[in-house]
């Protein structure tokens, strides 16, 4: 398995910890604001490169993620801990991929409903292919309407691929 197939595997695991906590309390969550949203993700010290990506949200498109964090998690994840303090909100979950455990904490700081900072830091036990760690940034702004081309739910990835999450199967 490639390095930048190992750093997309470990970031989506620590993508589905934040998704999977936003899920089982949205209303932890502040709401954001509905229209285009350009996020910027890097794994500092990793083997990947930033990704940049926008993706197009309202609010029904925000309880789908939900819904699919929550789906994608069930069996691995134990049901995360959730806390929040004005606009700060801090999620610890722990999740299981094989015979390894990771656990996460994800700090998300809240700029009014226009932008978050997010730092997340993943422990493995054992290592998860030869790292013990993880940290990851993420930075989203909101940029303004969504554009003619672009509908609630679909994200652009930094290659150009184009998908829609409330297409995409909710299971369970």
């Amino acid at each position: 398995m490639g390095r930048t197939r190992i750093a997309c595997g470990m970031a989506g695991i620590i993508l589905f910890g934040g998704v999977t906590a936003a899920s089982a309390h949205a209303q932890e969550m502040p709401p954001r604001r509905p229209g285009l949203w350009q996020i910027e993700m890097t794994m500092p010290g990793g083997p990947m490169p930033p990704q940049q990506m926008k993706m197009c949200i309202d609010a029904s498109t925000d309880a789908e993620m939900y819904k699919m964090g929550m789906s994608a998690a069930q069996g691995m994840c134990s049901k995360p801990g959730i806390s929040r303090s004005g606009a700060t909100v801090t999620v610890n979950s722990t999740c299981r991929m094989g015979e390894t455990q990771a656990s996460t904490r994800a700090v998300t700081k809240f700029t009014g409903d226009t932008a978050y900072h997010t730092d997340v830091s993943t422990k493995f036990d054992p290592p998860l292919a030869g790292h013990g760690e993880q940290a990851m940034v993420q930075d989203a702004r909101w940029a303004g309407p969504c554009p003619a081309d672009m509908q609630a739910g679909d994200v652009v990835m930094s290659n150009g691929m184009k998908m829609n999450v409330k297409q995409m199967p909710v299971g369970g």
